[in-house]
């Protein structure tokens, strides 16, 4: 929910071809991570959390995602409480895409994003 009580939005999508172009970091970004780290604490399917901008396939410019490298994680309730903390933060039109990697996927990533997160 919205701090002003309006649900958030959360739509699924599958994407394919997922290109990681680098790691999504500033001022805001940071104080995202600080938060998404406190949270990720308490998630023990979540092993490493990466803030990357990818680009999707035939999408005109890259995007900012949350991504997750996990075992048999709770995908809807971990999603519903990134949201919430997202929402929290920032204005309720701007998104953040929340998808968990496989190892291929995280091994991409890692050549370009720096992971904010990773359990001890």
């Amino acid at each position: 929910m919205i701090p002003d009580g309006t649900p958030c939005r959360h739509d699924e999508f599958t994407a394919c071809n997922i290109r990681f172009v680098g790691e999504q970091d500033g001022p805001p970004e940071r104080e995202l991570k600080s938060h998404l780290t406190t949270l990720l604490r308490s998630e023990p399917s979540v092993h490493r959390a990466y803030l990357a901008r990818v680009q999707y396939e035939n999408a005109a410019a890259p995007d900012v995602a949350l991504c997750l490298a996990a075992t048999n994680p709770d995908v809807e309730g971990i999603k519903a409480r990134v949201g919430r903390l997202f929402a929290g933060i920032f204005r309720p039109d701007v998104y953040l895409d929340v998808f968990f990697l496989s190892d291929s996927q995280e091994a991409e990533a890692a050549k370009v994003c720096r992971a904010f997160y990773v359990a001890s």
